[in-house]
């Protein structure tokens, strides 16, 4: 078991004699602490990291303090010695008052760790390098259909009528993204190949581990591999370079080893964690996707690096001309509208995901400024309950600056023990993170609490500590001591409309925030009821690609895959199975032109599917006419989808009508329609069902690409797995099962982005309400205690406890619906920002607003009911008497 990240990052706060003779020794306690957790580990590991912590503080300080004193003794430095004295004066009076300071740290350190934790997501993700050579050069070039509104990748020869067009790159390079068979390195296992042009990764000059990367003049096959699968297929072996292996049985020589945490970055949901890169081959089944030019060949993404001295519009110029004689040279690329676009790789990286991250940034930040306030408002009232003592300290000739620079010391040490606990929060907290966050999320894996963040926490200190310390520190400068003294006790705070401001500054913040958690609740609840045309429940999923070198296309293909399907459908406990290509919410989309009967169909670009008649039962899509396949149809027959028969044919029945098809490649051809099923929902649930035609698997089966094998059953996956593992290798042991897992799930990623600011969202809004309404409550109480013998009177009088008690409680509800009002009207900029992320409901939905602000107005009610239920026990005897 390795040590996690943050042991290495806590052990360098320690001496370098300390990590030399005992560095070892504490990350193996550390390993073995949390090996014997079990389930308990989250929880050990603060404790872990405090004792780490406080330890190597210690033992990094001893000499600092050392030299303090002795600098003091030499030279007599009296400040630093009154400074040292004020820190440990207000060390000894915030120990003396620990609930107080509890609370403060704890609010502090919720603040503070929260907005770590974020910052570290926001650091890796945004301004992190990307770790390749230059990397504000390098561009990425995208392709899209206008007319369709679809992102497309282009051919080979797309990509040298680009290289040979625009002089504005030094290089331009391509690759695709496949799955392919691995052999000959133990047991068989499905890797994610990388097809890239010669000069590919040597344009991102990042140099190798082992070996080196592909040249001009390699042979077909050359592979790079990853680091990751250096060490789990070959052991870490220096022996790997020149070895043999077999991509879907066709031979591969290994000529590198690239380093751990090397990977091709791409735009969100195309960049896939790449196991090894091959330059080009022609092992394809319509074709040599690197010489053959046309839409049906398009599987490249273009990656460029700027010539010196070159920009992005002179690119951009340049690509335009290319993609103008592509128009006039290809009539459905004039039809479609090809365009392309040349953007900065890191921004077309991050563009998508920037606006969302720096939106909870700001939210955290929010959820930091409450709880500033909160510890304000304590401070101030702590402030008042010394004013006596200040008083005291001044009339026996203390500076004031002096008694100033107490309560910012006092300050200071809050802050610093508040972040010190926020950094452990954080540090157990990012660890969590890539759990609820979406997949496609760039570099998610490699967040972590890193230096840039330890730079931001110790910012936030000073932030903290300025917010905090300045209101008392100026309290306690301007106290009067023969005013407090000539009195013979201590007065209250001056300065109550501050405290009210802050208070009703909280819960306007507060209910933003919980405003804005409330319309992706909404927004997710939507996107649940969104009906997808299938029932993804109890459906297991696994990929299965048979190579091209073994199997003739598509009769075995075709043969293959119905009996994987009759297999699996035999086992016990499985109530149906059927062979889809591409499975519903996976990656892949296939989709081309169709043609009705001599005119274009008005429906856009349709989506292309090879399916068993078996797969419309085991995941409930609906026949709604016609029939599905049977044995002894023709190649030429096509199941549409629904929208398809409407549209092409509205009013009228689709089956034994007539439509033109492009399958893979193969060029126009008739196809008979002989049956009509649902609408499917495969991708975005955003977006409306893509219009569907669905060939029969058995004519139309792929080699060298995944299409899976979904099972309908009630078994648990431990049990079932093992058993559709037996399945395939029983006919074919080179051929390996791939990506299994439950259909649900993958449904569940459509929801991912959304659950991930929900979940966060969620978490700063409840965060925010909980601190503002401890805010309220605490200025509530803390002006019951001010007019004690105001209340007393007044029940002397016969104004009556009810009546007391009403007029604490309106204190209370007037500042909340003073703070209701204002954040209100700013949740409706909020709403602004968080459009682009809701679905199927608006920015200002009166039910959110009005439901979120009750629920916040009666939580508020609860917190002043307690000051007033104590205001109302007021004594009025005892109270008179004292006076």
């Amino acid at each position: 078991m390795r040590s996690p990240p943050w042991v290495a990052l806590l052990l360098r706060l320690y001496p370098d004699e300390f990590r030399a003779g005992h560095g070892a020794e504490v990350e193996e306690w550390i390993r073995e602490e949390l090996a014997s957790a079990g389930p308990r580990r989250l929880w050990v590991r603060p404790r872990l990291m405090w004792d780490l912590l406080s330890a190597g503080v210690s033992l990094r300080l001893r000499p600092v303090r050392r030299g303090i004193w002795a600098a003091m003794s030499d030279h007599g430095n009296g400040r630093m010695r009154g400074m040292m004295g004020d820190l440990r004066l207000a060390a000894r009076g915030l120990a003396r008052s620990s609930g107080f300071t509890a609370v403060v740290v704890a609010t502090l350190a919720l603040g503070v760790g929260l907005n770590t934790a974020l910052f570290s997501v926001v650091n890796a993700v945004l301004f992190r390098p990307l770790g390749y050579e230059e990397p504000d050069r390098l561009t990425y070039v995208e392709a899209r259909l206008a007319n369709r509104d679809v992102r497309v990748t282009v051919s080979g020869g797309d990509l040298t009528d680009l290289r040979s067009g625009v002089s504005a790159f030094e290089t331009l390079e391509g690759m695709a993204s496949i799955r392919q068979n691995l052999t000959g390195a133990g047991l068989p296992r499905q890797v994610q190949v990388g097809w890239a042009s010669p000069g590919f990764l040597e344009m991102l000059g990042v140099a190798p581990e082992l070996g080196r990367v592909h040249r001009e003049g390699d042979p077909p096959g050359t592979v790079v591999i990853s680091h990751a699968l250096w060490v789990d297929a070959f052991g870490r072996s220096p022996s790997v370079l020149g070895s043999s292996v077999r991509l879907d049985g066709y031979p591969a020589t290994i000529v590198g080893v690239m380093p751990a945490g090397f990977r091709v970055r791409l735009p969100r949901g195309l960049g896939v964690d790449t196991d090894l890169w091959k330059n080009p081959d022609s092992f394809w089944q319509n074709g040599d996707i690197w010489t053959s030019q046309g839409p049906e060949f398009g599987l490249l993404r273009l990656v460029g690096r700027l010539a010196p001295g070159a920009s992005l519009a002179d690119a951009q110029s340049g690509v335009d001309a290319v993609v103008a004689d592509l128009r006039a040279r290809y009539d459905s690329f004039e039809v479609d509208g090809l365009d392309m676009r040349v953007q900065s790789l890191r921004e077309v990286i991050v563009g998508d995901v920037r606006p969302t991250l720096l939106l909870l940034l700001g939210a955290v930040g929010l959820v930091l400024l409450i709880a500033c306030a909160n510890v304000a408002n304590l401070m101030a009232v702590r402030a008042g309950s010394r004013l006596r003592e200040m008083a005291i300290r001044l009339a026996l000739g203390s500076p004031r600056s002096r008694v100033g620079r107490l309560m910012l010391m006092e300050s200071l040490v809050l802050a610093v023990v508040g972040t010190g606990l926020g950094i452990l929060l954080a540090a157990w907290a990012v660890e969590l993170v890539p759990a609820f966050a979406p997949a496609d999320l760039p570099v998610i894996g490699t967040v972590g609490v890193d230096r840039p963040v330890l730079g931001f926490s110790a910012a936030l200190a000073v932030l903290t500590t300025l917010l905090v310390g300045v209101v008392p520190a100026v309290h306690a400068v301007r106290a009067d001591p023969s005013a407090e003294l000539g009195n013979g006790r201590a007065v209250g705070v001056s300065g109550s409309r501050m405290r009210d401001g802050l208070v009703v500054t909280q819960v306007a913040l507060s209910l933003m925030l919980l405003i804005g958690a409330g319309l992706m609740t909404t927004s997710l609840a939507r996107l649940h009821s969104v009906e997808v045309g299938f029932d993804p429940e109890s459906v297991y999923a696994f990929g299965v690609a048979i190579p091209g070198s073994h199997y003739d296309w598509p009769e075995e293909a075709g043969r293959f895959y119905r009996e994987v399907e009759a297999s699996v459908a035999a086992l016990p406990g499985v109530a149906s199975a059927g062979v889809i290509w591409p499975m519903p919410f996976s990656s892949s989309w296939s989709g081309n032109h169709a043609v009705v009967e001599g005119e274009p169909v008005p429906l856009g670009l349709a989506e292309y599917r090879l399916a068993t008649e078996a797969y419309f039962q085991t995941v409930g899509v609906p026949l709604v006419d016609g029939r599905l396949y049977r044995d002894g149809d023709a190649a030429n027959v096509v199941l549409v989808s629904a929208s398809v028969s409407e549209r092409a044919w509205p009013g009228h029945s689709a089956v034994g009508r007539t439509l033109q098809a492009n399958p893979w490649g193969r060029g126009m051809e008739d196809f008979e329609v002989i049956g009509v099923v649902g609408d499917v929902r495969g991708g975005d649930l955003r977006q409306a069902p893509d219009p569907t035609l669905y060939f029969d698997a058995r004519h139309w089966s792929w080699v060298d690409w995944e299409v899976h094998v979904l099972a309908r059953t009630d078994l648990d996956a431990t049990v079932l797995l093992p058993e559709l593992r037996q399945v395939v290798a029983d006919l074919d042991a080179d051929v390996p099962l791939a990506h299994p897992g439950w259909l649900s799930d993958s449904y569940a990623e459509q929801t991912a982005s959304t659950r991930f600011v929900l979940v966060l969202l969620g978490a700063f809004a409840l965060s925010a309400g909980v601190l503002a309404l401890i805010g309220l409550y605490g200025v509530v109480s803390y002006a019951v205690g001010l007019r004690r013998r105001e209340f007393g009177v007044r029940i002397a009088l016969g104004s009556g406890r009810a009546g007391v008690q009403r007029m604490v409680l309106r204190r209370g509800l007037a500042l909340t619906g003073t703070g209701l009002v204002l954040g209100s009207s700013g949740a409706v900029v909020l709403g602004d920002v968080l459009d682009a992320l809701l679905f199927g409901v608006s920015t200002t939905d009166p039910l959110t607003y009005a439901t979120t602000a009750a629920l916040l107005a009666v939580a508020a009610l609860v917190a002043s009911w307690m000051p007033a239920w104590k205001a109302a026990q007021v004594d009025p005897v005892q109270v008179l008497r004292a006076e």
